[in-house]
């Protein structure tokens, strides 16, 4: 039995680690070349550290007995290799949600302010960062994330460029927040100057906040790995989207081996 990874079950460290033993076992351990200094379990280890905690690679290096270019490269090679094998791209959901309810907002993945850029800040959160739009279902669970997007774009921005119309055209519907008007998602009824909402507008826009929630969870969920929540120190290169794509898929394969019970009790309470 192995010990549990950080951020992950005990069923979800087995199946990563026995995946990454039987797929990278003949390349890590080759006869020629450097020596690793890490076994893949070890590795995995480094790689979840920095996924969960956002630690510094100095600080990695330290508690794993390696430099700090060598913690560098191991996270970055694990977080590669999880993006392949467990991250959750938007191409994934394009076959086979006929009946399902995809829930769809966008959450601030904070950056630092890099000079050479003029997009990462966003007037929504006054702060820099990236936007990445998570989808979910109604119970929660992450389904596929897009992104990253400069933080300055506004969240139907994102949708559009990540395609997800075609996503959610291919699903039973999509729900989403105010911001999302115009796409064709299910979104609530906007108050009009110098008009109240009526009763049953009023209790649309209930219903429609008791189900998009599940997505709220979803976020929350995914911003555990705290490199999702706390300021993600490298520039906007392929290493960032492996950053996003293996939190997601990391939470989402955690979602799908969990053994906790669906329920929609919360929607027959409206």
């Amino acid at each position: 039995m192995y010990r549990r990874l950080p951020g992950l079950s005990i069923r979800a460290t087995q199946f990563v680690v026995e995946l990454a033993e039987q797929e990278l076992t003949e390349t890590w351990n080759a006869a020629t070349g450097r020596r690793r200094q890490l076994s893949i379990p070890e590795a995995l280890r480094l790689g979840l550290c920095w996924l969960r905690r956002n630690m510094t690679f100095a600080e990695l290096g330290e508690d794993f007995g390696v430099g700090k270019t060598t913690a560098f490269d191991y996270a970055h090679e694990m977080a590669a290799y999880l993006a392949e094998v467990v991250g959750c791209p938007v191409e994934d959901l394009k076959n086979g949600q006929a009946e399902k309810v995809l829930l769809v907002d966008g959450t601030l993945v904070p950056t630092f302010n890099w000079r050479h850029r003029r997009d990462l800040h966003s007037g929504k959160h006054k702060r820099y960062g990236a936007n990445v739009q998570v989808l979910a279902d109604i119970h929660g669970r992450v389904q596929a994330v897009a992104g990253p997007f400069p933080g300055s774009w506004h969240d139907k921005h994102s949708y559009d460029e990540a395609g997800l119309a075609d996503v959610v055209a291919g699903s039973g519907a999509g729900v989403g927040d105010s911001g999302y008007q115009g796409t064709g998602l299910v979104t609530p009824i906007k108050k009009k100057p110098g008009r109240e909402l009526s009763d049953a507008e009023r209790q649309f826009n209930t219903g429609v906040s008791s189900v998009r929630v599940g997505v709220e969870h979803a976020i929350a969920h995914v911003k555990n790995w705290r490199i999702m929540a706390s300021r993600y120190r490298g520039e906007f290169t392929f290493r960032f989207d492996n950053v996003v794509l293996a939190a997601a898929g990391l939470q989402a394969l955690n979602d799908r081996l969990s053994e906790r019970k669906l329920s929609f009790a919360r929607f027959n309470k409206n």
